[in-house]
């Protein structure tokens, strides 16, 4: 079985002996950005997915932070995505995997940190906007 991921507009295939293809495709659909792109390693925290093209009205999706799975997973909207972190290891940096009920999976290489961190407050201290 493939399951096809999109990343930076190359089509990423995994077939199931693990082994990946690569070919050009459009960027229709995608991931840019997590907001935040960091959080705590205890998880539990709202991140927003920023992207384009989300199929809203046509399923599902569910969202990987690595290998742990997010929860809460609402389609906002088309550009839109909001979740709550799982649980993490300090100081890693973890792929973010959206699979959609249709199939199609896309991918945002090493796209969230988690902290070395146990309080979101302190985190988010350190991050602030000047």
């Amino acid at each position: 079985m493939r399951t096809p991921l999109k990343s930076a507009g190359l089509y990423i295939s995994l077939s199931s002996a693990g082994t990946l293809a690569l070919a050009q495709c459009s960027n229709e659909t995608g991931i840019r950005e997590l907001e935040p792109p960091h959080g705590t390693f205890l998880g539990g925290e709202e991140i927003v997915i920023h992207g384009r093209n989300f199929p809203i009205g046509r399923g599902g999706a569910s969202v990987t932070f690595g290998r742990r799975a997010a929860t809460n997973v609402v389609l906002e909207n088309p550009n839109s995505i909001k979740v709550t972190s799982p649980a993490g290891d300090k100081n890693t940096e973890v792929d973010i995997v959206i699979m959609f009920d249709d199939g199609r999976a896309y991918l945002l290489k090493n796209g969230f940190r988690y902290l070395d961190a146990g309080d979101n407050q302190k985190v988010m201290k350190n991050f602030k906007m000047k």
